[in-house]
C-alpha cells in the first residue's frame, strides 16, 4: 500500500504541461468546469490574467480582437492568485465579454509550470515548445502601445517565420504566491 501511495505522489508531481497539454479548472466566465486540451497542430496562447490588476483589464478587448483575427491559435486564460477567492474572481470576470476560457488556477499549478510572473503575462506555445513569453505589448494599456509583442509572435508563427523578439518585459501586477 505504501508503495502505491509513493507512486501516486510521484505521478501527481509531474506537470501536466509536459504530459498531455491539458488544462482544467473552473471557467470564471460562467462557473462551469472546463477542460482545454491543446490541439496537436494548433498553437496555444496562454494568458495569465488577474481580477485585481488594471493592466489585465486593459488588455481584454485587445486579446479578444487577437483571438478573432487568428482563429487557428487557441487562447486560454488563467487567473492565478492565492489572495483572490473563486467567488470574487467569478464576479469580476462575468462582468466582461471575454471570448476565451479563463480558468481558475487557485493552487498556482499552471502559473508555476509556465513560470508566470505578472499579469498579464503571455506565453505562445507551439506543440511542446514555448516560443514567446512576456508582455502583450510595451505598454500597460494596448491602446497606448507602439510595440505589439504577442501579435508579432503570432504573425511570425502563422507565417512560418522566426520570431524576432522571443522574450519581452511583462508589465503589470505580480502574481501572489
Amino acid at each position: 500500500m505504501r508503495e502505491l501511495f509513493v507512486k501516486c505522489l510521484f505521478l501527481l508531481s509531474i506537470p501536466v504541461l509536459s504530459l498531455a497539454n491539458i488544462y482544467e479548472g473552473i471557467d470564471l466566465r460562467n462557473g462551469n468546469l472546463r477542460t482545454v486540451k491543446q490541439e496537436k497542430n494548433r498553437p496555444l496562447v496562454a494568458l495569465f490574467l488577474s481580477s485585481n490588476c488594471p493592466c489585465s483589464q486593459a488588455s481584454f478587448d485587445y486579446l479578444n480582437k487577437l483571438q478573432k483575427k487568428y482563429p487557428k491559435f487557441q487562447f486560454v486564460g488563467f487567473n492565478s492568485n492565492k489572495n483572490t477567492s473563486k467567488k470574487s474572481a467569478m464576479k469580476y470576470f462575468k462582468k466582461f465579454d471575454i471570448d476565451f476560457p479563463i480558468l481558475l488556477d487557485k493552487n498556482l499549478r499552471y502559473a508555476n509550470e509556465f513560470n508566470a510572473l505578472k499579469t498579464p503575462h503571455t506565453f505562445l506555445k507551439v506543440k511542446d515548445i514555448i516560443v514567446y513569453q512576456g508582455g502583450v505589448t510595451n505598454k500597460r494599456n494596448p491602446e497606448k502601445a507602439s510595440k505589439f509583442f504577442l501579435k508579432d509572435a503570432i504573425v511570425s508563427v502563422k507565417n512560418n517565420q522566426a520570431i524576432k523578439i522571443k522574450d519581452s518585459k511583462t508589465l503589470g501586477c505580480f502574481i501572489r504566491r
